[in-house]
């Protein structure tokens, strides 16, 4: 019994389709061998002795399956290619059997769970010596876990002799769709259709998603956290350093923040760099007096230190004295004035009088270029109805800007958003993520500490700009460090790292207003925010329509050990393109950031590439992170 378990946890399901009364079996009559291993094909031996295709005339044609079982205490066993299997679908399995022995020979109907265990057989068998060839025949009902069937014939353990097999047969009446099990279909409901080209896709929204059946559902990911990366104790930095930017910039990384090291002494803007998002050092730059030395870090000192964030700017049309700028609170009541550098560490203004004027800007007030639509956007910090919140504006040049807009949050209640750290999602770039420092101004977690109010870090996303899908549940939680659950700790920095093809660096505060005051690194899956999953009693999602241009359907999924995912492309209407159908998919398990997927055909799609699809996907304690049709 131990051989047939590993070699059911060996086999490979290649899903076939069929209709009632078709044999299941294929190669039944044993005419195909295999050249390089001289056995069947499409036939697999679980145990004892090899058998022994034999061409000297079968029950019909050449070729028949002999077993010449020589132990008494262990038997013989082969079994067909396992196909997907019909819950309540009345199962008939026969072959064609001969032996001049007192042995039994039979056959078996084997049913299969989605992992690959036997959850049910039954067996027929014929009593030797047989007068030439017999036929045998056994009928079984597929339960409930059924994902798998098979067809097989075998010597019992107490059988010696030679044993004869031929013609064997599977068919099947009624019962459920192949490899379905009991799980319903998601349906077509009223979403219009897209175009998806070949972008990738996340489930941050529910944009692409149009049906949800079982208990798949979109789930909320949370970031790992990693080392300390920065202690804030030079003379310049300090426990009130604040408003952290992290910025790729030609394969290293630039982390921006104030130095605050006393609240009377003032402010100053510094930096660090790293070679891989981990490891942090200080550059030397010499460039403004601190405590009367230019040894240390400092890129501005003046009006804007407060808030001073810088990004890399990625229009092609920008002068390369500009190559990098920055908005900072350096106006009139902490308005927000443009800064340019053709470095990253000298600075000067842009112009004097501010850019920005319609918002309190108490806060990490930043702007990049988006690349999708062609302009600059800035997202910054105003009141709302005595609620701190969030606008937005755009600009051509960067100088002049349209009136700030609030952000529309749908049915998420108000709430105090201190930061909004927003951008493009790299990998994603018509995706934007936020990661807004939320502000619970009432809240005191250690009666010793002074002030009062709590700070998480929540997740939104946004395909406009304007209109956000945004997390009630805490992305990113204070944890069990009691200094963390003090006024302004856990504030996420604007930027995110790829410091490994599998995962995402994101960094946060901690200590704020202690001599430990630092910056922790976190880390999150690739692509993984925010999954579609489902549970041990599995779901299925059915996509909204679109089209697509790629050839390859590239997904980013996790599984248990004994979950999966299968994939079908289907009509508007949700009908399976034929060759791409859930019974057709490989059944795939594991954990892999990019994974091409296969049908029977194999992974070529690019025959649907500008028709009407939906993606269905049937998961199994599994989850499913993001996809895309790649070239």
């Amino acid at each position: 019994m131990l051989v047939f378990a590993a070699m059911i946890a060996c086999s490979v399901l290649r899903p076939v389709m069929a209709a009632e009364g078709t044999n299941l079996v294929a190669n039944p009559n044993f005419e195909q061998v295999d050249a390089a291993t001289g056995f069947p094909v499409a036939w697999s031996q679980v145990n004892g002795a090899p058998c022994k295709p034999m061409d000297d005339g079968g029950h019909t044609g050449a070729h028949y399956l002999r077993m010449i079982d020589e132990a008494a205490d262990a038997g013989m066993h082969c079994e067909a290619k396992r196909v997907p299997a019909r819950v309540g679908g009345r199962y008939r399995a026969a072959a064609w059997m001969r032996t001049t022995d007192k042995g039994a020979p039979g056959v078996y109907i084997n049913l299969y769970d989605d992992v690959g265990t036997r959850i049910h057989n039954v067996f027929s068998r014929a009593t030797g010596p047989t007068d030439g060839w017999v036929r045998v025949e056994v009928e079984a009902t597929a339960p409930a876990e059924s994902f798998a069937v098979s067809a097989s014939v075998y010597s019992y353990g107490a059988d010696v002799g030679t044993f004869d097999f031929d013609d064997v047969e599977l068919t099947v009446e009624g019962g459920g769709e192949p490899g379905a099990g009991t799980l319903l279909h998601a349906q077509p409901k009223e979403k219009t259709m897209v175009d998806l080209g070949t972008r990738l896709e996340l489930f941050v929204d529910d944009f692409v998603i149009d049906d949800l059946t079982g208990d798949a559902a979109r789930k909320l990911h949370h970031p790992q956290r990693r080392e300390v990366v920065l202690e804030l104790n030079k003379p310049w930095e300090g426990p009130f350093c604040g408003y952290f930017t992290l910025m790729p910039d030609d394969g290293k990384f630039r982390l921006y923040y104030r130095g605050w090291p006393d609240l009377e002494k003032g402010d100053c803007a510094c930096v660090a760099e790293s070679d891989d998002g981990i490891h942090f050092t200080r550059p030397n730059l010499g460039l403004f007096e601190w405590d009367g030395s230019k040894d240390n870090s400092i890129v501005w000192l003046g009006a804007g230190c407060h808030n001073f964030t810088p990004f890399k700017d990625t229009n092609p049309d920008a002068p390369a004295e500009q190559r990098y700028k920055a908005l900072a609170s350096a106006g009139p009541k902490a308005s927000l004035v443009a800064f340019v550098s053709p470095d990253g560490e000298h600075w000067s203004k842009l112009r004097d009088e501010p850019v920005l004027t319609d918002g309190a800007f108490d806060s990490q007030n930043l702007a990049f270029y988006d690349t999708v639509r062609g302009e600059y956007v800035a997202y910054y910090r105003d009141f709302h109805n005595g609620v701190r919140d969030i606008k937005r504006a755009t600009s051509k040049d960067f100088l002049t800007w349209t009136p700030g807009e609030w952000l529309d949050y749908g049915d998420a209640p108000p709430e105090h958003l201190y930061t909004n750290a927003a951008l493009p999602y790299p990998r994603a770039p018509h995706l934007t993520l936020a990661f807004p420092c939320r502000f619970v101004p009432d809240r005191k977690k250690l009666p010793e500490h002074k002030e009062t109010g709590l700070n998480d870090g929540v997740l939104m996303s946004s395909r406009d700009g304007l209109h956000w899908d945004r997390w009630r549940e805490a992305f990113l939680r204070p944890g069990p460090d009691p200094l963390c659950w003090t006024d302004r700790n856990n504030y996420i920095a604007w930027g995110l790292a790829q410091t490994s093809p599998e995962e995402l660096s994101l960094y946060w505060t901690e200590h704020y207003r202690y001599p430990t005051y630092r910056l922790r690194r976190g880390t999150i899956r690739t692509d993984g925010f925010v999954s579609l999953g489902a549970g041990a009693a599995g779901g299925e999602l059915l996509t909204r329509p679109f089209t697509f241009t790629g050839k390859h359907l590239v997904v980013n999924y996790d599984t248990s050990a004994a979950g999966s995912v299968r994939f079908e492309l289907c009509t508007e209407t949700g009908d399976p393109y034929e060759g791409f159908a859930l019974a057709d998919s490989e059944q795939l398990y594991g954990s892999e950031i990019t994974h091409e997927v296969k049908w029977t055909n194999g992974s070529n799609v690019s025959t649907l590439a500008g028709k009407p699809t939906r993606l269905r996907v049937r998961l199994k304690d599994a989850d499913l992170y993001s996809f895309q049709f790649a070239e």
